[in-house]
């Protein structure tokens, strides 16, 4: 019988900052799809529901409207909450195929899932809200049985950065089959596709002479409208997705969103959307958030000089990544000037405008930081917003009240966790 799916935020969120201060994990990207839609691959579901904190939940309503936001439409069926940090689904669809009664499923790194059986669901409505499941949960606790299930979680922003390649992969095969049809390309000669049995061009895309997409070592796809110029190299696997511009320089294993304008090189990141990296520089093993613009020779560490495993610190911890290929990790609407140099695992959070052409040696960055490292000032909110209107503007992009609101709240630390759930 098909199942409603429902995403949820746990309290780990704050792992994931930067990028979780405006949108939940589960919007977050490894592959070509965000998080939460990887389970099509495993799973029939009549309904899918995204539930997010009441803070994010505007702007997630805005950017996926094909999925009800923290109402949950189940139909006559069962319900399945997704924690949306899930990493791999290991056993998690057979064991719920198998399920005789309502469970909640633990992996190793904590809850991955909860089943909520038909015969559990007699008092709540068909149209209802998550809190209505979590106290039904927690009123009939003694009634779920706790099974152990090979499903993984992700921890941290730095283990979606290590799955880019092979989500990618995963993704491209899933997709592939429903991607037939006709479609107008532009391949100039003087262009070269390598293996191009594995380069999927949406409608409307542009290579030009000089431009090379290699997919001899795994797929490279390429969404509606994106334009490779002259000079440029894509290796795959390598996501790049509709109306972004690749100008000259060398992007590998990596997942660019829509609407960016990449040049230089960029290795084994993700950029979220809007990025603008327009010059040479580089940036590696990252995770960028929208509206992030790259001044020139902006260039980011992602090794370390003694090769050792690199620590981050996050909300003033300092977290062993047991990694030695580590980059930067930036919030929304932050911008460098010329020549900045970013010290190996940073975190930068939203709306800094950092400058000065030097090295960037802090470990951490809070949000709406201005000037150069170690002597930066608190960034007025209102000269933040008015640059962030301002850029989106040169995209044709109204930059909403909601996302204003919400940039508000990290101004003033009020963050809060209203909305996370607990099984």
């Amino acid at each position: 019988m098909p199942v409603t799916i429902c995403f949820y935020e746990d309290e780990t969120f704050r792992n994931f900052f930067p990028l979780t201060m405006l949108r939940p994990v589960y919007t977050l990207r490894a592959g070509i799809v965000p998080l939460f839609r990887r389970t099509e691959r495993y799973f029939k579901a009549t309904n899918v529901s995204l539930l997010a904190r009441e803070q994010v939940a505007p702007l997630v309503a805005e950017t996926y409207r094909d999925f009800p936001v923290n109402i949950i439409k189940r139909g006559t069926g069962e319900v399945l909450f997704v924690n949306g940090r899930i990493r791999g689904y290991g056993d998690l669809p057979e064991l719920v195929k198998q399920a005789r009664m309502s469970t909640v499923f633990e992996s190793h790194d904590g809850v991955a899932a909860v089943l909520f059986r038909l015969e559990l669901l007699k008092s709540i409505p068909e149209i209802t809200t998550q809190q209505e499941f979590v106290e039904l949960h927690r009123r009939e606790t003694d009634n779920f049985l706790r099974q152990r299930t090979t499903a993984s979680l992700y921890g941290y922003c730095w283990d979606v950065v290590a799955d880019i390649e092979s989500e990618i992969m995963a993704d491209f095969s899933h997709l592939k089959n429903s991607l037939a049809g006709p479609r107008k390309v532009f391949v100039q000669d003087g262009s070269h596709l390598v293996r191009p049995e594995e380069i999927y061009l949406g409608d409307g895309v542009q290579i030009l002479p000089g431009a090379v997409v290699d997919a001899s070592d795994g797929p490279v796809f390429l969404g509606e409208y994106v334009r490779v110029e002259p000079h440029a190299a894509i290796f795959g696997p390598c996501y790049v997705g509709p109306n972004t511009t690749i100008l000259a320089g060398k992007i590998s294993g990596s997942s660019i969103g829509h609407t960016c304008r990449v040049g230089g090189e960029v290795e084994g990141s993700v950029f979220q959307a809007y990025v603008n990296k327009y010059h040479a520089g580089f940036i590696g093993h990252s995770y960028v958030g929208q509206w992030v613009n790259f001044g020139a020779m902006t260039t980011n560490s992602d090794l370390k000089n003694n090769y050792s495993p690199i620590r981050v610190t996050l909300n003033g911890s300092v977290v062993d990544c047991g990694s030695i290929k580590v980059g930067s990790f930036i919030g929304d609407h932050t911008k460098f000037g010329i020549g900045t140099l970013l010290t190996t695992g940073i975190t930068i959070g939203a709306c800094c405008n950092i400058f000065g052409g030097s090295l960037v040696t802090d470990r951490e960055v809070p949000p709406f930081s201005w000037g150069e490292s170690g002597a930066y000032e608190r960034y007025e909110f209102s000269k933040a917003i008015d640059t962030a209107l301002k850029v989106a503007a040169r995209r044709n992009v109204t930059l909403s009240a909601r996302e204003i609101a919400v940039l508000q709240a990290v101004f003033d630390s009020a963050l809060t966790d209203d909305g996370v759930i607990r099984f």
